[in-house]
């Protein structure tokens, strides 16, 4: 199953489609049985993660890929250190924590360079450029991302991607120092920085048109769009805009069809600008709405400070102090709110470390406590690959359910205490679900265990995708999963777990065994957080009972 899953994977990742690649994978870890097929696995899975901005996901798994690779013996140990380390540095600079990003991307780049490996190496030279670009030290960032490019194009065995991300990583280095000197009106920088940006922009859109990843399509064209902004070519710029827009409307990026819709705003605003239309405020009023839109189609706070920015400069240039003001205030605001956002994401990146150090941690007392055993018993090599298995998967195993990859239900113990608290402290509500799976004994009768285990494997992956980041989702028992929502009203609540059924109930079940259907049964309780855990426990477990003697497949509520 592993390496059908792991080629499955690839295929799709090939082809752009991240999220289903990564769905695959967690299959294929599911089945791994050794060291090496489990690193394979957990790297591939933190390389599709930041493509899908699922980071705080990513960094678990990255953590989790240098671990395993620890205990991948062999000749090729520095390889697979490589690409371990290489994958936590880009995630830790997406993080923004440049000195974290640095340690990881050097400690890759020297395994690389000790396996004497040069994809591995330029990989490493291109990842370490992105945590010197976080940490502002552009120059460093385009000689490594050079040196990388120069090793890709001298390799016979690079991959198109490597040479791809190399061009686009320069093109949007610079394109950001471009940006940066504007903000702070040095008109000479701008340009001798979008001068730089021009040949990798276009050699990359060149590049990719023979490509048929559509994710390398779209992001290269977006730099494209970014350069000819900077030029002022307006017309050929909106064309290759809607091009890349409709591409990732269709393949689901959204974050992309976003910079798509913001980087036509303010080309419309420049062809304004460039044919005199002082009064023409088209454009202006497109960059509002795309800031105002509410979540989750909102602007990332990258997007919104630059559009806020221009309206701010096309105001004032309008003789429209008034707006200007407004603009300004805005931009003030969101520079704040971007702040804080940062340190809130740094925040949650150390909580996740720490969590997974302490894991580790205690998996390697454990190990040193096996090897002393080992040492009295006389049964060396036997006793030393036991240990070792078991302690690479002792962190894992306290807090995951094996089969599903989800929260266990000592996980789901340890947290619901915490959240129930957190949300008396911060006086919001507080909903938690309990969903079980309908007649599952008969599926497992009729079916086979085995398609039992996929449907749980299945409606795992369905909930992950339709909840939250935040939102704690555990597997508490053979067929029964917990849903818990801080800060979300009864009446949202009632909609999220309406949403979780008809995708479980929607689901083409059919492609698992012939004549298969799946429905599940939610008990809900929402409200003002009451005085322990185990009484919002029991209030969705009587509401479950309810939906069953009701009927089942149906979502059925009890106030707390």
């Amino acid at each position: 199953m592993f390496q059908r899953e792991l080629a499955r994977a690839l295929h799709l990742s090939r082809r752009g489609a991240y999220r289903d690649a990564t769905d695959a994978l967690e299959l294929a870890l599911a089945a791994a049985d050794s060291a090496r097929d489990r690193a394979r696995a957990l790297i591939l899975i933190a390389h599709n993660l930041p493509r899908q901005g699922d980071l705080q996901a990513a960094l678990r798994r990255a953590s989790e890929a240098v671990a395993a690779v620890r205990l991948v013996d062999g000749p090729d140990h520095d390889v697979w250190v490589a690409e371990a380390q290489t994958e936590l540095c880009y995630v830790y600079a997406q993080f923004q924590m440049g000195r974290d990003a640095l340690q990881a991307g050097w400690q890759a780049l020297a395994a690389a360079r000790r396996a004497a490996d040069p994809v591995r190496e330029a990989w490493a030279l291109n990842r370490l450029a992105v945590a010197y670009a976080v940490s502002e030290q552009v120059d460093q960032a385009c000689q490594d991302t050079l040196q990388a490019l120069e090793i890709a194009q001298g390799h016979v065995g690079a991959e198109r991607e490597l040479m791809l991300s190399c061009l686009n990583n320069l093109a949007h280095f610079w394109l950001q120092a471009s940006a940066e000197a504007i903000r702070n009106e040095d008109r000479q920088a701008a340009a001798e920085a979008l001068a730089h940006a021009e040949p990798y922009a276009v050699r990359a859109a060149a590049l990719v048109r023979e490509e048929g990843n559509p994710f390398l399509v779209v992001v290269s064209l977006s730099n494209l769009v970014e350069y000819q902004l900077g030029t002022g070519a307006i017309d050929a710029a909106l064309t290759i805009a809607d091009e890349y827009e409709a591409l990732a409307q269709r393949h689901g990026y959204a974050g992309m069809v976003q910079q798509a819709r913001a980087q036509r705003a303010l080309l419309q605003l420049r062809r304004d600008d460039t044919a005199g239309a002082q009064d023409a405020y088209e454009a202006l009023e497109a960059m509002q709405e795309l800031l105002l839109q509410p979540a989750p189609q909102q602007l990332p706070a990258r997007l919104r400070r630059y559009l806020t920015l221009a309206m701010y400069r096309a105001y004032k240039l309008r003789g429209d102090p008034a707006r200007a003001l407004a603009a300004h205030e805005q931009l003030s605001a969101l520079e704040r709110q971007s702040a804080r956002n940062a340190m809130a994401l740094q925040t949650e990146a150390m909580l996740i470390r720490q969590e997974f150090e302490q894991a580790q941690a205690r998996a390697e007392h454990a190990l040193q406590d096996a090897r002393r055993e080992r040492e009295r018993a006389d049964q060396a090599e036997q006793e030393q690959h036991r240990l070792r298995r078991q302690a690479a998967e002792l962190g894992r195993m306290a807090h995951e359910d094996a089969l599903t990859g989800l929260n266990n239900r000592r996980h789901a113990e340890f947290a619901l205490p915490l959240l129930l608290e957190r949300a008396r402290q911060e006086s919001r509500p507080i909903a938690l679900g309990l969903l079980d799976i309908d007649h599952f004994k008969q599926v497992n009768d009729a079916f086979g265990h085995g398609i039992g285990d996929q449907v749980l494997q299945k409606v795992a992956q369905v909930l992950r995708r339709q909840l939250r980041s935040a939102d704690l989702l555990a597997r508490v028992g053979g067929e029964e999963f917990m849903l818990v929502f801080v800060g979300v009203t009864a009446a949202k609540a009632q909609d999220i777990c309406e949403r979780l059924r008809t995708a479980i109930a929607a689901h083409a079940w059919g492609e698992l065994a012939p004549a298969l259907q799946v429905t599940v049964s939610i008990g809900l309780s929402a409200g003002e957080p009451p005085g322990k855990p185990h009484q919002l426990v029991e209030m969705a477990d009587q509401a479950l009972y309810g939906a069953k003697h009701a009927g089942r497949d149906r979502v059925q509520f009890m106030p707390c």
